[in-house]
């Protein structure tokens, strides 16, 4: 089994569109290690990761 370092040596990181990811909604939710995080698109169009 290879460590997660391992893979992102070999290959660069997966870039996805924020219109696709969050879909119309201005809020997504991310299930990380048992924990919620809620990712929000502020009025001024910037990112906020809270937890």
């Amino acid at each position: 089994m290879t460590s997660p370092t391992a893979n992102t040596a070999e290959m660069p990181p997966r870039e996805l569109n924020s219109n696709a990811l969050f879909d119309g909604q201005r809020e997504l939710h991310i299930r990380h290690g048992g924990e919620q995080y809620r990712l929000r698109i502020t009025r001024s169009g910037k990112l906020i990761l809270t937890k």
